[in-house]
């Protein structure tokens, strides 16, 4: 006799299929039926989730993973990572700026914060990102206006969030073939440009710096491999992740995550080591509203706080649709995908349908699944991201999460099942990245060439129709007059004086490219 459990499984294994072969047709033939892809991505994201799962068996975990010392392997594998970081983002280190990049270069080259000051500012947009102020004004000494600087700092940036994926998922008592897995994954998925090439997402960078530290930290201090040294200096990176980013405010979540899965919450020394992590996280927020005069973050149409607007529909569409659909699916839709990355697709789709095959224990999906969740609580109110990606920075540290259950899930195949799958994965996101980039430079060499037009008038500039993105990618929404004046003197902070009659340039949609229009005509 079938069982309820069976049929389920049978029904979401039909859906996947089907939705796969959708999703296929419209990578390769285009929106025939449908435009936008989205409700395809999530609905085999869901599926594919759902029968993980229901395939999951019971099972008694250790109460420790095994002591695992670092060897000539990890060293390797730390390598390997750094190098695949290298070898795909080392054309985009030459992209232009694009967008507030020009507005944080003048603000990073005319910072005049005292110490005292800089934590007692509020950013114009409503955050509190302190230290992430201090790092662009120290960074901006060396880099200046060369896009080639701040890009690889960028990149070392986001090789030593990889590395500690890396570790941090060893430490977890991931096998080492499962851990380089998840780091890898995180190295080159597809949502990576927003937050690794472009400089208005540093503080994603910045703040998953320290929470990936700090984590790491934490469970050398709870393994007793080290003294209370690590519990201390993972309070010290929760705290310069949350004067990063506000993402990182979860960061005690993340060690009740990870203290459940070790049915080692209730314990007292699990109170006495969150004690001083909910301290100083309720101080830090207490010191936040006093500064920003309210909780802060973005505002919607009406003025009030997004965070504080939140619907019961809204938090379910972005938490349990698009956050999947755009993890298992990160791909700009604005630029269509070539043939090849068509048939890159289907491999993808084919090894999903495989993964979901996997017999994992249950338990061991609780800290992929909290952590992703748990990541993904600060940027909510943003996470409705549309087919052309934009906002997918916000994804940079839930990705995380999302790249240990795929290195759970691959653990529960067989060794040569492993090796396959991991492999498609990974080629179908760098494929994913390789096409995400291209609107990325296509969008920088327009942004270049259009302030070089801009800046070669003598006079004051008007632009009619200038876009605020291009294909998916931040264009000029804002910047455009800092960039002008970046090209004409290398001076962010300084303005000529201007003729009286301004320069008018108009936006041919056409050609992409900015056209001096007579000012009679204007």
């Amino acid at each position: 006799m079938v069982t309820t459990r069976r049929w389920a499984q049978l029904a979401l294994t039909a859906a996947l299929v089907v939705c796969a072969l959708a999703l296929a047709m419209r990578t390769l033939a285009g929106p025939l039926y449908f435009r936008s892809p989205l409700n395809v991505e999530s609905a085999i994201g869901l599926a594919a989730m759902l029968l993980l799962l229901l395939r999951a068996k019971a099972g008694q975990t250790t109460s420790e993973p095994a002591k695992r010392r670092p060897d000539g392997w990890d060293a390797f594998a730390i390598l390997l990572i750094a190098g695949m970081i290298a070898a795909v983002f080392w054309r985009s280190a030459s992209f232009y700026f694009l967008s507030d990049d020009f507005i944080l270069l003048t603000q990073a080259k005319s910072f005049l914060y005292s110490f005292r000051g800089l934590f007692a500012t509020a950013g114009a947009d409503g955050s509190y990102r302190p230290f992430t102020h201090f790092y662009m004004s120290v960074a901006y000494k060396w880099a200046e206006t060369d896009p080639n600087h701040w890009h690889w700092t960028e990149f070392a940036i986001h090789t030593a969030n990889s590395i500690l994926v890396f570790v941090a998922a060893r430490m977890l008592g991931f096998s080492r073939v499962a851990a380089a897995f998840a780091a890898a994954l995180f190295a080159v998925h597809g949502t990576r440009p927003e937050a690794v090439v472009w400089l208005a997402g540093r503080a994603d960078l910045l703040a998953a710096f320290f929470v990936l530290l700090g984590l790491a930290s934490f469970i050398r201090f709870w393994s007793r491999e080290g003294g209370t040294a690590w519990l201390w200096v993972a309070l010290m990176s929760m705290t310069l992740g949350i004067l990063s980013k506000e993402s990182a405010y979860t960061f005690a979540l993340l060690l009740v995550v990870y203290l459940a899965s070790k049915n080692a919450l209730r314990t007292r020394r699990a109170l006495y080591a969150l004690i001083p992590f909910l301290v100083v996280t309720a101080s830090l927020l207490a010191w936040r509203i006093s500064v920003l005069g309210g909780l802060g973050g973005y505002r919607n149409q009406s003025g009030h706080s997004e965070a504080l607007s939140l619907s019961v529909i809204t938090v379910v569409k972005a938490l349990v649709l698009r956050l999947i659909a755009i993890l298992f699916f990160p791909v700009n839709w604005s630029h269509k995908p070539n043939a090849v990355f068509g048939m890159v697709m289907i491999l993808y789709l084919a090894a999903l349908i495989w993964l979901t095959r996997a017999r994992v224990r249950w338990q061991d999906f609780i800290i992929p699944l909290g952590f992703l969740f748990v990541l993904a609580l600060p940027p909510l109110p943003q996470l409705l991201i549309g087919p052309d990606l934009q906002k997918a920075r916000l994804l940079y540290l839930p990705a995380m999460g999302f790249c240990l259950l795929l290195a759970t899930a691959v653990e529960g195949l067989k060794r040569k099942s492993q090796w396959v799958i991991s492999i498609t994965i990974l080629v179908f996101n760098i494929a994913a990245l390789f096409h995400n980039l291209s609107s990325w430079e296509q969008a920088a060499q327009k942004a270049q060439a259009a302030c070089s037009v801009a800046a070669a008038c003598p006079n004051k500039v008007e632009v009619l129709g200038l876009p605020g993105s291009l294909n998916g990618v931040y264009f000029f929404a804002n910047g455009f007059q800092e960039c002008v004046e970046m090209q004409r003197n290398r001076n962010a902070s300084q303005a000529f004086d201007r003729p009286q009659y301004p320069c008018v340039l108009s936006w041919d949609s056409k050609t992409e490219q900015l056209s001096r229009v007579p000012y009679d005509i204007h």
